[in-house]
């Protein structure tokens, strides 16, 4: 992050000088894969580490031995004794991971070659190649880094129900994400009149206070992962009761009666509009072509047709829904061939009376 300040200097006039100086802003370098188990119960990931030296605890080489160990020493170059086994901390990564597993204050290690000498560099926490100021990239450096993994998900199934799409291998309902893992949700909706009640990003964080569980977090601000998958409301739609309509819903709370006596519902189920006794029309709400909001369904015609935003009455004849003043029945009219179309069929319409008032799929 850079930041400039003006500066004014009087000498024969007014010169304005431009003063920048940087801040750096500390990340922690990001998991490489999952965040694991060692031998020791320690949780580890693999990541991109750097050290400064003041960053370092302990660094181990086994060139040259003394008394048959490799030499371990600190950042002020004097010996370390935080390493009970050097030999095991230089042979491989394993063993260097290890070695900070058993260290007090060891977050993350380096395990690398240097003149043809293994060296484990054991450190506070896992700093970027910015931040550790090196000026070249280690090539065949291994290094992680201590970690922590969120709870699963909590999955709830519903056709108008947010679900969570993760950056991270395998999904965030059945695996411990770890942390820095950011999930983005499937669809977006307005709960009332708010267009912000779904967060654009939820984000692993570590956790606070000695705690071994990560925490979901919007911003700073912590998220509930068991009520994760808000259901999106739906607008009521009417259904008039009339000779030639008929309503049947999967569920036994619905359909409710309006204040005029008519069919009500809300979304909560899936309904079948029957026409005649003949036309059988399934109703329910679901997402709009655009995921940003809940929508009324209609399937006819072999064809999934979306309703308009403001329809709040359907009806086999649109004269039912003329009939009440508080609703708005659909504009356009169905599908009369069980061919998909997105333009306004020019077969003949079916014998028998088909509905007159759902509207055309959106071209």
């Amino acid at each position: 992050v850079e930041v400039c300040s003006l500066k004014m200097l009087r000498t024969l006039g007014v010169l304005v000088v431009l003063a920048c100086s940087s801040i750096y802003v500390s990340a922690v370098p990001k998991c490489i894969g999952e965040c694991n188990s060692g031998d020791q119960g320690d949780y580890m990931c693999t990541s991109e580490c750097y050290t400064s030296n003041e960053n370092l605890l302990c660094s181990c080489e086994d060139l040259p031995f003394v008394d048959g160990k490799a030499v371990c020493k600190d950042k002020d170059d004097e010996e370390c004794a935080i390493v009970p086994e050097p030999n095991d901390a230089v042979e491989n990564e394993a063993g260097c991971r290890a070695a900070c597993a058993a260290a007090d204050d060891c977050g993350a290690y380096i395990f690398d070659q240097i003149i043809n000498a293994n060296r484990c560099r054991l450190i506070k926490e896992c700093q970027s190649q910015q931040e550790a100021a090196v000026p070249t990239p280690c090539t065949d450096c291994l290094s992680g880094r201590n970690c922590h993994t969120c709870p699963t998900l909590t999955y709830t199934a519903g056709a108008t129900n947010i679900h969570w799409i993760c950056d991270s291998s395998g999904d965030a309902y059945n695996n411990e994400a770890v942390e820095g893992t950011k999930c983005t949700p499937t669809h977006r909706c307005q709960i009332d009149g708010d267009d912000e009640a779904i967060p654009a990003e939820i984000e692993c964080k570590s956790p606070e206070g000695g705690s071994d569980m990560g925490t979901w977090s919007v911003g700073d601000t912590p998220f509930d992962e068991k009520n994760c998958d808000t259901q999106c409301p739906c607008s009521k739609i009417t259904i008039p009761k009339s000779e030639d309509t008929n309503l049947f819903c999967d569920s036994a709370e619905q359909p409710v009666d309006d204040a005029n006596g008519n069919w009500e519902i809300d979304g909560s189920t899936t309904c079948d509009v029957v026409c005649d006794g003949q036309i059988f029309i399934p109703i329910s709400c679901k997402f709009n072509k655009e995921g940003t909001d809940t929508a009324w369904h209609i399937t006819y015609g072999g064809q999934d047709i979306i309703l308009d935003d403001e329809t709040t009455c359907f009806s086999c004849s649109g004269s039912n829904c003329e009939e009440d003043p508080n609703t708005t029945a659909a504009t356009t009219k169905a599908p009369t061939t069980a061919t998909p179309t997105t333009a306004t069929p020019t077969t003949p319409a079916p014998t028998t009376a088909a509905p007159t008032t759902a509207p055309k799929d959106k071209p």
